[in-house]
């Protein structure tokens, strides 16, 4: 047998041989931190972390969330549990979500006071806490009413989240109409979010406007979404031009531009 076949046997027997060993540090690794034995359990799981176990970056993460055995310390907290979140373990995706919680329920108390006093971006702010349970029970219609009160100050976001409210329903009776009306209020001001959403309601013929071809109309919005950096955008106008004869690939590119001129470049 030549010196490299034993070479790469002896390094075979060294990686099976390290397996078994692994596994029993994350066992009684595990044994420890259910029994509370933090010391115990820290210096296996350090040296599991630095190899990606899912299972160890989730127990560390706690520990560090906690100031379990080991000083508190959020931020290293956070960073081990997005390294086991990135493998899908269900334990630090939850651990992400306490620790961002913490710091929604910080922000909650500002942008609550702000919100009653006014300021119409800390209502659109509150309107999103409340619509995606950002340190706060998900309550659609009160979304919907922070929304509106800052649209009706004419802060463009909130008219663009006016429309989605609208257009999915959130908060309201779903109204593909009053959807485009806030939309385009957002749109022509140069909101990229907006433009996208005006060109997926014609593209799925919800468009209120019946005197432009819808695809033609849905290419322009996608176009000018896709001009201001929306990646969904730009892969979806090309295959709406797919869809499209020459005549109406020439009418839809001189609509982009034209709303290019008009929507994008004096708000760039």
């Amino acid at each position: 047998m030549s010196k490299r076949t034993l070479l790469a046997a002896a390094g075979l027997l060294m990686a099976l041989s390290s397996t078994p060993l692994l596994a029993a540090d994350l066992g009684q690794a595990s044994r420890d931190f259910e029994n509370k034995d933090y010391s115990a359990a820290l210096d296996a799981l350090e040296s599991l972390s630095k190899e990606g176990n899912p299972e160890a970056l989730s127990m560390l993460g706690q520990m560090y969330e906690n100031g379990w055995g080991v000083d508190k310390d959020l931020e290293k907290a956070a960073a081990l549990f997005k390294r086991g979140a990135n493998q899908g373990h269900l334990g630090s995706v939850n651990g992400l979500r306490r620790l961002k919680n913490i710091e929604y329920r910080q922000e909650l108390n500002s942008v609550r006071l702000s919100a009653e006093a006014g300021d119409a971006s800390a209502q659109n702010r509150l309107g999103e806490m409340y619509e995606f349970g950002y340190g706060i029970e998900r309550d659609p219609n009160l979304a919907y009413s922070w929304y509106l009160r800052a649209a009706e100050q004419q802060l463009v976001a909130a008219e663009h989240n006016i429309g989605r409210c609208y257009n999915f329903g959130t908060g309201v009776a779903q109204d593909f109409a009053q959807a485009e009306t806030w939309y385009r209020k957002a749109a022509k001001q140069g909101h990229m979010d907006a433009m996208f959403f005006l060109g997926t309601l014609y593209s799925n013929n919800h468009g209120q406007d019946q005197s432009i071809d819808t695809n033609v109309m849905a290419y322009a919005w996608m176009h000018n979404s896709a001009q201001l950096g929306n990646a969904t955008a730009a892969a979806i106008e090309k295959r709406l031009l797919m869809k499209l004869d020459e005549p109406q690939t020439q009418a839809a590119k001189a609509l982009a531009e034209e709303y290019l001129d008009q929507y994008v470049r004096p708000f760039k």
